[in-house]
């Protein structure tokens, strides 16, 4: 995977991600359309904390703070949510971005299990999730009588 392109690309999602959190209703960040969804707020704001555990992970730093880290970084309300994905990703980017290109077949074994994962699978996977997730903030906006952001200059 082209790291440069990557991050050029996942930028935009994750500028929507942040705009979500900062449209989300303080007394609606626990809303969940169903008891097995995730809560609003941190459905939009959990991708921050996976770009600490990556670099971690990718560094080969055993305190990785998986899982714990994810409850230690929640995120009070959507304005905390925006900074921390706007700030997170802007470190994220830039660790990548000071790596060399081969940094994508360096491989890691995940804390949550599974096989060895490649770092150019985890872009794969990160890209995935945003895309994912963006879909899912906006579902819940329009569940609350919120209009999103424009994705694709549609306006609805």
């Amino acid at each position: 995977m082209d790291i440069v392109k990557f991050t050029e690309c996942y930028e935009t999602i994750v500028e929507h991600l942040a705009q979500a959190a900062e449209q989300i209703p303080d007394d609606k960040i626990q809303f969940k359309p169903s008891e097995n969804s995730m809560p609003w707020l941190y459905l939009v704001s959990h991708p921050a904390t996976h770009w600490v555990v990556f670099t971690r992970l990718i560094d080969g730093n055993p305190d990785h703070g998986f899982p714990e880290i994810y409850r230690e970084n929640l995120a009070s309300d959507g304005k905390h949510a925006s900074e921390q994905l706007r700030n997170g990703w802007k470190m994220f980017r830039d660790y990548l971005l000071s790596k060399p290109e081969t940094i994508t077949s360096y491989s890691f074994t995940p804390p949550w299990g599974g096989p060895e994962m490649t770092v150019d699978a985890m872009l794969d996977w990160t890209w995935e999730e945003g895309v994912h997730h963006r879909g899912q903030a906006w579902v819940y906006a329009r569940m609350n009588g919120i209009k999103p952001p424009s994705i694709w200059g549609t306006g609805s």
